[in-house]
């Protein structure tokens, strides 16, 4: 009996001691098919300020007992988010520093959950342009996740760059960006 309490005690620390990982989101990487899409916004020129939240600087999230989730280099999930579309629109030719329109973006909500079989990032933002123009967005990205914590925590963390390229998708899709960005050819999109 002793013995198998022992075992149960080490078992019981071993599970404590690897709950105190932390699992960085990677690098963002281009997505080929937002940058088409921005393309297609020809002539418009755009700067972007920086991103807020109803979290302000929220760089982790926690994730089941493992540890959190988190952005590198201190950087907030925010400022994540607007560097990723800044990159996009650079690639595209829409940005420009001193463009007549600039986007804000106010999160909301920017959550996971890691449930078994159903994981999802969340984001629920209102972008808008000093031309008075406004999206509210809501992007969920779904993704399978892992019954053990460890895992599934990964697989959090390795979804959130797709899961920012699918926000930016929604954005950049979404009809009023048209009207937010100012597109004067918005009739060829």
């Amino acid at each position: 009996m002793k013995k198998s309490l022992k075992l149960l005690s080490v078992a019981l620390a071993s599970v404590y001691l690897a709950g105190c990982s932390t699992y960085s989101v990677n690098n963002y990487g281009i997505s080929a098919s937002n940058v088409e899409q921005l393309k297609k916004f020809d002539g418009v020129q755009v700067s972007v300020n920086d991103f807020t939240a109803s979290k302000p600087g929220l760089s982790k999230i926690q994730c089941r007992g493992a540890g959190p989730v988190a952005v590198s280099d201190g950087t907030t999930f925010e400022s994540y988010i607007k560097d990723a579309l800044v990159s996009e629109l650079k690639l595209s030719g829409l940005y420009s520093e001193n463009a007549p329109i600039v986007i804000d973006g106010y999160f909301e909500k920017i959550d996971f959950n890691s449930q078994i079989g159903s994981g999802k990032w969340v984001f629920e933002a209102k972008v808008s342009s000093n031309e008075n123009q406004t999206v509210n967005l809501k992007s969920v990205y779904e993704f399978s996740t892992n019954w053990v914590a460890d895992k599934a925590c990964q697989q959090v963390a390795q979804a959130f760059v797709p899961a920012v390229q699918n926000l930016i998708k929604d954005l950049v899709s979404n009809p009023q960006f048209v009207q937010l960005a100012n597109a004067k050819s918005s009739t060829n999109l």
